[in-house]
């Protein structure tokens, strides 16, 4: 149940992440529950020594023309087979802060 509910949070913010456009245009960005943070703080995460698992959430080809240090690529493909999104997703360490991106 943890995992089921560790995967919903995950896909949750990951589809937050995709509508930061509304955060650019002032509006209220769906599911304010899920916790953003922004670039600065990120950089301070990992200036602190302890960097959090970064997941790249962009197709592959995007991911090797550039990405931040250490993030390792997890496409969403909203279209894709859930039950492969969920085996890459329970692969993720429970035990450190996952953040997902998608500039």
């Amino acid at each position: 149940m943890k995992i089921q509910k560790l995967i919903g949070c995950t896909l949750l913010l990951l589809l937050s992440l995709v509508n930061l456009s509304a955060l650019a245009a002032n509006e209220e960005l769906p599911n304010p529950e899920i916790l953003r943070i922004t670039p600065q703080e990120l950089k301070g995460l990992l200036d602190a020594g302890t960097p959090p698992v970064i997941v790249d959430t962009r197709d592959s080809l995007s991911y090797s023309t550039g990405h931040i240090p250490g993030a390792i690529n997890i496409y969403y493909d909203p279209s894709g087979d859930p039950m492969n999104r969920e085996m890459m997703l329970i692969a993720l360490p429970m035990d450190k802060l996952v953040v997902l991106y998608c500039p």
